[in-house]
């Protein structure tokens, strides 16, 4: 009997630790991407509207290798989870125009950056009427029809 609790409180002790170490994650998602959607009605901006926005924006390169606009901050977007990095984004003011020569690469940063609870993040576009980002999800069926 006393073996018995003794492994159903080692069980529980497990337990918690999983539990205490997954809530102090500090990378750990916080927002409803679906909500967060909602809630922002338009989340790219083309370069041809950078002349209309307010001055109250950065921009954030996410491509190491080639400096596009002056006055930009690079930050790599391998290394866009790192505290020192995270700092710099959390004391920039107003908007904060996400760019990367592949969009599919700021919308990935929007994405992470979003739900770690980062608020007026955008995604700069080279297009002038960039594509609305609101897919409705399809499985893939190539494999198993349904």
């Amino acid at each position: 009997m006393k073996k018995n609790i003794t492994w159903i409180l080692g069980v529980l002790l497990v337990l918690v630790v999983l539990v205490l170490v997954r809530t102090f994650n500090p990378n750990l998602f916080k927002r409803n991407v679906s909500e967060a959607l909602t809630t922002t009605a338009e989340i790219t901006v083309s370069v041809q509207e950078l002349n209309d926005l307010p001055n109250s924006f950065s921009i954030v390169e996410l491509d190491a290798e080639q400096q596009r606009f002056p006055n930009s901050m690079v930050i790599p977007f391998d290394q866009l989870l790192e505290k020192e990095n995270k700092e710099k984004l959390a004391v920039l003011d107003g908007k904060i125009l996400l760019y990367s020569a592949d969009i599919a690469t700021s919308s990935k940063a929007w994405v992470i950056l979003n739900q770690l609870e980062f608020d007026g993040i955008y995604i700069l576009s080279d297009e002038e009427n960039p594509e609305a980002l609101k897919y409705k999800f399809q499985p893939d069926t190539t494999i198993r029809l349904e």
